[in-house]
């Protein structure tokens, strides 16, 4: 499984936009093939903070989401607003176990 996590800081002022385009960036990739989990999550206590969080079945799954259209609309999207800071990573998972 591949797992990709990070944060995306905008200005406070972008946040409406920002879910905007989000809700339609998790719906979207929902339908895609591989695609087991794809969320934001936005920090109660940052404004302007969120969270991205998926769960892909495979690297190809990854890639063919990093070039469909809806992905080129989050990055239009992100380019028209203040994005301060964004520090996404990929990481590649072991068999998953309860706690």
């Amino acid at each position: 499984m591949i797992v990709v996590t990070g944060l995306i800081v905008v200005h406070p002022d972008d946040m409406d936009a920002v879910r905007s385009a989000a809700i339609v960036m998790m719906d979207e990739t929902a339908k895609e093939q591989g695609c087991i989990t794809y969320r934001f999550y936005e920090d109660l206590e940052h404004h302007g903070r969120m969270r991205v969080y998926e769960e892909w079945e495979s690297e190809a799954a990854l890639e063919a989401h990093i070039q469909s259209e809806h992905m080129q609309a989050w990055r239009a999207a992100l380019g028209a607003l203040r994005v301060l800071s964004r520090d996404v990573k990929v990481f590649e998972a072991g068999p998953a176990r309860s706690l």
